[in-house]
């Protein structure tokens, strides 16, 4: 009897095993027939910009070399160091293309090839509610991209103070900090179900350093000065309303399961309290961006919130960003898709309006 049910078994075994066929993987090189790619984000009240540029894989990327680190480094405004993107964008920018912007199904706006930005632009201004097509014709080759521009969102400083301390003093790549901190208590109003929203944070200020270098000038000497705009973009919460559990490790100072997007089922009507480092430039610490007096406006130290109302494709984007960043490399590791809303081609074409408010610590 025994033997009758292990014959079934291997028989059953045989017939499932021939059910078995080799299937066909077509790779992203195959999925669309450019190599083309659009990216940008229509702001409101901003002249529209995009940048039109060719992808690689992974063995044909241009390779770049720095002959300075100077020229290298670039200081980003999530406080990461990357190595220079003018060169890399040099290398892969579509400077010959035929580029429109179409608004509401009726208006068309040539787009213009900026030398100074790699990017195209045009005089159009979006504005709420406006639905953009952006068309990028290229060796032959046709893609688009569309994107509505979502109403304007708001936001409430209900009261700030300054702490005595900063317990984010030792956050891991947090840079650009002091031992002050803001603590500010936001109220989100006028926000829809099935929208999305990014909060941004940021402490900023004007700071002069003076060296002991001096120079000669009008009969005299003068001490060598560096005049800075300084930024922090990196807030705390515990509110909730940013926590994302699949970022499990932090990121250029952001804390661990944080996340800035969110969706407006959970952001209408709420009212929560962030903190925002101060920032600040140490007097020790020279870097490569300096500029003269005149070209930096003078701003005592604040702390600007502004909530972002994000189309979806951005909020998509966003969010797979954030989790990209932290995820490692490993050949065996499951790949990572970033999403994209470009017909024909890759990238993504964002929009956002925004509600923006400066509190300065002097108040």
């Amino acid at each position: 009897m025994k033997n009758r049910y292990t014959i079934l078994l291997l028989l059953s075994a045989l017939l499932c095993g021939a059910c078995e066929r080799t299937l066909d993987f077509e790779g992203p090189e195959n999925e669309k027939a450019t190599d083309l790619v659009i990216n940008g984000t229509a702001v409101i009240g901003t002249p529209l910009t995009v940048c039109l540029s060719r992808a690689y894989q992974i063995d044909r990327v241009p390779s770049i070399q720095y002959y300075d680190y100077e020229h290298a480094v670039l200081f980003k405004d999530d406080l990461t160091t990357d190595y220079l993107t003018d060169d890399y964008l040099a290398k892969t920018a579509v400077r010959d293309a035929e580029v429109t912007a179409e608004v509401n199904g009726q208006e068309s706006y040539p787009m213009h090839y900026d030398e100074l930005g790699f990017c195209y632009t045009c005089g159009y201004v979006p504005q709420e509610g406006d639905r953009i097509r952006v068309k990028a014709v290229s060796g032959g080759k046709e893609l688009s991209a569309e994107t509505a521009v979502p109403a304007k969102p708001g936001i409430e400083i209900v009261g700030h103070e300054v702490l005595a301390e900063n317990p984010y003093q030792d956050m891991e790549g947090l840079v650009n900090q002091s031992d002050t901190v803001m603590r500010l208590r936001c109220r989100i109003t006028g926000v829809g179900e099935n929208s999305y929203y990014r909060l941004r944070v940021r402490s900023e200020r004007s700071q002069t350093l003076v060296t002991s270098s001096q120079y000669w000038k009008d009969g005299g000497w003068q001490r060598l000065c560096y005049h800075y705009y300084v930024m922090q973009d990196v807030y705390f919460s515990d509110d909730e309303l940013f926590t994302d559990n699949r970022l499990v490790q932090g990121f250029g100072g952001w804390p661990a399961y944080f996340s800035t997007v969110f969706e407006g089922s959970q952001a209408a009507g709420r009212t929560f309290t962030i903190d925002s480092p101060m920032a600040y430039v140490s007097p020790d610490a020279l870097d490569f961006n300096k500029t003269s007096k005149d070209e930096i406006p003078e701003i005592a130290p604040r702390v600007m919130v502004e909530l972002q109302a994000i189309s979806e494709d951005l909020y998509k984007f966003l969010k797979a960003m954030q989790l990209y960043r932290i995820t490692g490399n490993e050949r065996d590791a499951e790949p990572m898709l970033i999403p994209s809303n470009v017909q024909n081609g890759w990238g993504i074409l964002g929009a956002l309006s925004y509600d923006r408010h400066f509190v300065e610590y002097g108040e």
